[in-house]
């Protein structure tokens, strides 16, 4: 009965094994067929995000109005500098080969598009991102720099680091080091915080130290880069072939890859990629739509693809948000029929205005809708003598919080004569009249314009 009593008490301890064992032969097969569950990626949207200058949880947007990207590093900003998102954008951070752009900078403004760059071992055996480039190879910077921007040319890189930077300094012992220290000083000119070490990005092996820079100074630097015209050309050139001089003389093409796989689709007229395994995949991009510039950076993407796939998210975000109103909007009109901005007062009488129209009420303002309330003021003048309609009597300016969105000029939107002589007596003793009883002396000028309504 004992024996039996045991067995009873041991068929569950059994199964419990037997389960245990089936699911470890499961989770060996889904990991075996490559099905084993991916590793927890950022979360496409944050409470911390930055919009505008506020947290995504602070100002409770929705998902529509919040970005879903996931980049660790993220910014956006136009080209006067205004910044309509940010994610953790000013922590310091590997940006691999978006280094670069700094190395374009200080070429482009230490040299001669026209000066020779020359290859040497250094440059021609650093290995990575390359554009093929062979030692004793010759070329000038506009070439180079093409080799440089459009594959990511590690060897582009290094030769023209040695080269200008015998042009920067030419009784440097070194350089090369003259050019990475150029590279730093152009960056604290710039009021970035980053630091270079090398001039292409990589951050490991021989190259590993403390090379590092944030979106923030990212998107400083290349928009700083793209307002040199050579810089925005090459970077943005479809012309993938160069033409260089080998080492013997004879003259040889290359075919460019080219890294920028979004070059010239949805607005994009240029950019810069990187890749490290501590990076991540970065891009910092410009984006060009209905004549407006917008600068995109997104570093630490977990894939090639979501880097490009991250900055037009951003770039779709910030144009969807970007909205066309009229500036005109009054709820009254004049009796002609035009849209009744004001009146404004008419010194020469005690009792008359004269209605005031946009002089073109047609005019729109475009604005970022969640970058603050828009609202507008009216500044009709103050008329006198014979007034004819289109006669100058003010304006009408759209703000959005305190920056000034837009204006246009307002008009007469009548004819309205100055008193005669007899009137003008009637009109003083009005005023005395006024005068005793604490009236005011003329009619007040009046505002009916409203804010515009996307």
């Amino acid at each position: 009965m004992l024996h039996l009593h045991t067995n009873r008490l041991s068929f569950p301890a059994q199964q419990s094994r037997r389960l245990l064992a089936l699911s470890l032969l499961f989770v060996s097969l889904i990991a075996g067929s490559g099905l084993a569950a991916p590793a927890t990626a950022l979360a496409s949207t944050l409470d911390s995000d930055i919009v505008c200058g506020s947290t995504v949880k602070d100002r409770d947007l929705s998902s529509n109005d919040a970005p879903d990207i996931e980049a660790r590093h993220a910014i956006v900003m136009d080209a006067n500098g205004t910044i309509y998102f940010e994610r953790d954008a000013d922590t310091q951070t590997k940006i691999a080969s978006i280094t670069k752009v700094m190395t374009a900078i200080v070429a482009l403004e230490n040299a001669d598009l026209s000066d020779t760059i020359t290859v040497d071992h250094a440059a021609a055996t650093v290995g990575e991102s390359t554009a093929h480039l062979e030692e004793g190879d010759t070329m000038t910077l506009e070439t180079a720099l093409k080799a440089l921007l459009i594959p990511s040319g590690n060897d582009a890189a290094m030769a023209i680091a040695s080269s200008v930077g015998a042009l920067i300094d030419p009784k440097s012992d070194s350089p090369y080091d003259s050019f990475v220290a150029a590279m730093n000083q152009e960056a604290q000119k710039l009021g970035m915080d980053a630091t270079f070490t090398n001039p292409h990005g990589l951050d490991f092996g021989k190259w590993k130290d403390d090379m590092h820079a944030s979106a923030h100074d990212v998107a400083t630097m290349f928009s700083y880069a793209m307002k040199n015209d050579d810089f925005r050309r090459l970077d943005g050139s479809g012309d993938n072939v160069i033409t260089v001089t080998s080492a013997n003389g004879s003259k040889r093409s290359i075919k460019l890859e080219i890294i920028n796989t979004i070059l010239g689709k949805d607005g994009n007229v240029g950019g810069k990629t990187g890749n490290t395994s501590e990076a991540g995949t970065c891009f910092a991009g410009v984006f060009e739509r209905n004549d407006r510039t917008l600068y995109v950076v997104v570093l630490g993407c977990d894939t090639k693809q979501q880097r490009f796939t991250d900055s037009i998210a951003l770039a779709d975000w910030y144009f969807d948000h970007l909205v066309s109103a009229p500036i005109v909007n009054s709820p009254k009109t004049t009796a002609e029929g035009d849209v009744l901005v004001a009146r404004a007062t008419d010194t020469d009488w005690a009792d008359k205005t004269v209605d005031l129209m946009a002089e073109d009420p047609d005019a729109t303002v475009e604005y970022f809708d969640l970058a603050g309330k828009v609202s507008v003021e009216a500044h009709p003048a103050e008329l006198s003598g014979n007034i004819k309609r289109g006669d100058a009597a003010g304006t009408l300016i759209c703000y959005q919080d305190d920056e000034a969105l837009g204006a246009v000029n307002l008009v007469a939107a009548e004819d309205v004569a100055e008193p005669n002589p007899f009137e003008w007596l009637l009109v003083q003793f009005d005023r005395l009249v006024r005068l005793i009883t604490g009236q005011p002396r003329t009619a007040e000028a009046e505002v009916y314009a409203t804010a515009p309504e996307a």
